[in-house]
Order: C-alpha cells, then sequence, then structure tokens
C-alpha cells in the first residue's frame, strides 16, 4: 500500500474525467469509414418506383404497402435502437446479421465486435439508450438517432436503414458530462487524499481517502462497487453516486476511503475470476489500508456495500474480524443469479416501445443468456454479461448472503429503494427482512421514490435514469448511514 503526497481540499465541482473528444473520434473514426465504405443502394425502396423480389418480377401493390409499413417511423426507430443494444450486449453475430448484404460483405463480426470495444475503451461501458429520433427518408432508406450514454461519454449515433437492414451507421457527436456535488456536502469539513491499494503483484487500484480534520480521532468506512468495471467514484454519465456518499458522509465527521474496482483499474482476465477474486479480497485489503491511517479510530470502522458489493458485505465482514458494523445498500442477488438477471431484462423490456415479435425475440434472448448462467454452460474462455465466466457464476451460485449476515453478531443495516429494479422491494428485500428482522442489532429500511442508485424519481426505473443531470445520492440515506455508525461508534 502506498500513500501519494497529493492532499488537497476538494473543489466544489469537477468535470468527469478529462477526456479528449478529439481523441475520441479519431479512435473510433474506423468504424464511420469502414460500415460507410460497404455502402449500396440495396434494399432502396422508395416510394417512386415498383421494388423487386428475389426473383426479379415486380412486388405486388400488397408489398409495396407492406414496404411502407416497415419503413414506419416507430418502426425504423425501434430498429436501429435494438441493432445498436445487440451490440452493447456482446451479441454481434445477431448484430451483423442486420446489416444490409454489401455493407456485412466488407463490415466482418470481428470489424463490428473490434469497433465497438474501440468505442467502450475511449467512452467507457456501454450503459443506456438514451432516446431515439427518426429524422429523414430519401431514396428508400431513412436516418434515424439515437444518443446512447456511456460511463464517460454521451455518445450520439445516426443509423442509416433500409427495410431489408442496415446500410450504415456512424458516431457523429460525443458529449462529456460534467457533475456538481450535492448542495448536503460541506467540503470545508474535510479534505481528500489519493491512495494506492495494492491488489495483487501487478496491480495497483487508484484510491481516494475523504478525511475530516486531524486532530480528532473519527469513524471510518469503506465503499464496496456493485458488479462491473466500477471507478471509485461509481460514475454514472453526470453522477457519481459514491463520490456523494463519500463527501456527504465526510462532511458530517466521517472518513471513507473509496477506490477503483480491480476490473477497472487493471488488466484482468475476466473469464477466470471468482467474486472473491474482484470483490472480497480487494475489500478486506482497503479495509486494512482505512484502519492504519492517522486520525481514524481503528475499532469504529465500517464497510458499506453497494449491490453485489452490499450482499459480499457479510464475507467481507468475515474475512477482516475486527468490523464495527456492516451496511448493505440494495444489497443482492439474494435470488438465484439466472432468476434476477431475468426478472431485470424482462424489466427493461416492458419499458420499451416494442412490437411483438420484437418483444419475443429480446425475451428469448434473455431466457438463454439467463439459462446460460443457471446452467453454468459457459465456455472456458467465455465472459457473460461482461462481469465473468463460468467460475465468476458459480462463485455467486454458492454463496447466500443473507444467510451470511445472520451469522454475523456485530451491528448490520440494510437500506433498500422502493422503486429498485435491480434488487427488488418485492422480489429481495423480503428475504433480508425474515432472515434478519429477529436480530436486534440490525436495521432495514426501504426508502420511498429511491432507484438502485438512491436517486430519487417516479414511475418504473429504467438504467436511463442514472444519467439524469440532477440526480443525486438521496440525503436520506446519507443521514441513516451517519446515525447508524455514529450509534456504533
Amino acid at each position: 500500500m502506498k500513500l501519494h503526497n497529493s492532499t488537497k481540499t476538494p473543489s466544489p465541482t469537477t468535470s468527469n474525467g478529462g477526456t479528449d473528444r478529439r481523441k475520441i473520434l479519431r479512435s473510433v473514426g474506423s468504424l464511420s469509414v469502414v460500415v460507410i465504405a460497404g455502402c449500396s443502394s440495396d434494399g432502396d425502396d422508395s416510394g417512386s418506383s415498383p421494388v423487386s423480389r428475389t426473383d426479379g418480377s415486380p412486388e405486388s401493390n400488397e408489398s409495396s404497402e407492406r414496404a411502407k409499413t416497415d419503413l414506419d417511423p416507430a418502426m425504423l426507430e425501434r430498429r436501429a435502437r435494438n441493432f445498436l443494444t445487440l451490440q452493447s450486449d456482446g451479441s454481434f453475430e445477431a448484430a451483423h446479421e442486420r446489416l444490409l448484404t454489401p455493407t456485412a460483405a466488407d463490415f466482418s463480426v470481428t470489424d463490428m465486435e473490434n469497433s465497438w470495444q474501440q468505442i467502450v475503451t475511449t467512452s467507457g461501458e456501454f450503459e443506456s439508450i438514451v432516446e431515439s429520433e427518426y429524422q429523414k427518408r430519401t431514396d428508400g432508406a431513412a436516418l434515424v438517432i439515437v444518443k446512447t450514454a456511456f460511463a464517460r461519454v454521451r455518445n450520439t449515433f445516426e443509423v442509416v436503414l433500409t427495410r431489408k437492414g442496415v446500410q450504415s451507421y456512424q458516431i457523429t457527436a460525443q458529449e462529456e458530462y460534467s457533475w456538481e456535488q450535492p448542495s448536503y456536502v460541506d467540503t470545508s469539513a474535510f479534505t481528500e487524499t489519493t491512495v494506492t491499494i495494492d491488489a495483487t503483484t501487478s496491480c495497483e487500484l487508484g484510491g481516494t481517502l475523504s478525511l475530516p480534520p486531524d486532530e480528532a480521532q473519527v469513524p471510518g468506512l469503506v465503499i464496496v462497487h456493485g458488479s462491473g468495471p466500477i471507478d471509485r467514484d461509481g460514475t454514472f454519465g453526470p453522477n457519481k453516486p459514491y463520490k456523494e456518499l463519500s463527501w456527504g458522509l465526510a462532511s458530517r465527521g466521517i472518513a471513507v476511503l473509496r477506490y477503483d474496482k480491480r476490473t477497472n483499474a487493471c488488466d484482468v482476465d475476466r473469464s477466470d475470476v471468482t467474486v472473491n477474486d474482484v470483490t472480497t479480497d480487494d475489500a478486506v485489503t482497503a479495509l486494512k489500508r482505512l484502519r492504519s491511517q492517522e486520525g481514524v479510530a481503528a475499532d469504529s470502522v465500517f464497510v458499506v456495500g453497494h449491490s453485489l458489493g452490499g450482499v459480499l458485505a457479510p464475507r467481507i465482514a468475515t474475512r477482516d474480524e475486527r468490523l464495527a458494523g456492516v451496511l448493505m445498500l440494495a444489497p443482492g442477488p439474494t435470488r438465484p443469479i439466472a432468476e434476477t438477471v431475468l426478472d431485470q431484462r424482462r424489466h427493461l423490456i416492458e419499458q420499451q416501445n416494442l412490437s411483438e415479435s420484437e418483444r419475443e425475440e429480446a425475451l428469448a434472448n434473455a431466457r438463454e443468456r439467463a439459462e446460460k448462467i443457471r446452467s453454468l454452460d459457459i465456455d472456458d474462455d467465455e465472459v457473460v454479461l461482461g462481469l465473468g465466466g463460468r467460475e465468476y457464476f458459480q462463485s455467486l451460485a454458492e454463496y447466500d448472503g443473507p444467510e451470511a449476515a445472520a451469522e454475523l453478531e456485530i451491528p448490520r443495516f440494510v437500506g433498500q429503494g422502493d422503486r429498485d429494479y435491480q434488487v427488488t422491494p418485492d422480489g429481495d428485500f423480503p428475504i433480508w427482512r425474515e432472515t434478519l428482522s429477529d436480530q436486534s442489532n440490525v436495521r432495514l429500511e426501504l426508502y420511498e421514490g429511491l432507484n438502485h442508485l438512491f436517486q430519487d424519481g417516479t414511475g418504473p426505473s429504467t438504467g436511463a435514469e442514472y444519467f439524469n443531470a440532477d440526480a443525486v445520492f438521496d440525503q436520506r440515506v446519507v443521514e441513516d448511514i451517519t446515525t447508524f455508525v455514529e450509534r456504533h461508534s
């Protein structure tokens, strides 16, 4: 473990990550060039001339009417969104089948996968489609604008379609996010220090320690991430829920250490990891680092885990053996992971404006993926959902978070948003309540209006709302965590 001399008072407002927009556009430029180079007039279905069948004879009036229907704006928007969603899910062969034949001939499945990986490398992980807009139709083709949210930038795609398939697609604009601190933060109440944490002999994790004044021995807390390659701030576009939580707690006299997840900071073969490799081990190391910090009361150190980090928090506590308490925010999965993944996908499909056939196709893909996870029928070098391979999902299946939590004697806190579709108030929270409610040193809180990131909202939650610029980690949760830590320090 290393401590760098970079202590400073946090600035009230910071940009999200210093990405050079020109550099990104250059790096993904091959996507535009390669795909557009394959464009052809194949599939021209303008209304001014007959459309030919494969046998060369003119189509009937009924077929021509069908062609017009196929160019319905709503239908085209769905097709464009679906085309990009398939790539974001890693279904490159299925996405490639959507390309027109001349384009597909010049742009292979491997080309498509490599181009998408270039985008992810510079833009961060794909998060969601924000909106789509049909713009115009010319010469039998239509242009659809699709705005998407990646972890570091917003990418705008132009997708050109005919009734036969996708003619071309390209990124035409990128926009960086900016972040603003919550109103409940007082930056004069603490300073921040950059630290590094040794994950392996070849891998260091960057971290940030938010520390109240040195003259006091204050309680401390380590934040443990959810699933996926998450940075220390829990960045979702313009929102940084882990940073907001850290600053809120530090404003109230609690030292907080947050750090980049191993799959975010290091070159990791995700096909060959377990949940201990990517979560538990590094959390235990981070707790040791915090406990050794001057000004932190070593006997008043807590862990707060979010989502996957929440359900693994009891395991972290068992490994650490010195924690003063465990806080679990939206802890999951508590049910079988395959069931959780399928429920999440069903929820998102229900929120989309899909045709019946598109809905069935999406559900079939979701069932297939869930079955792969359930059966562990995963190839040796295969990564599912961008998370891990066979060992990863097997290690999840063999662990029971609520039962592990029930065996702890230290104080425990479980917080759940009632609009969370990823770890749900109906499917997951009742398991925690049933398992822990009869223990005196357990607090369970269900928060009205909050989603998986503990942001306030209304209506069914979707991944797109995580990117609302005005979303913020809710102050109620900050205050409740503060109360819990103060009571048990």
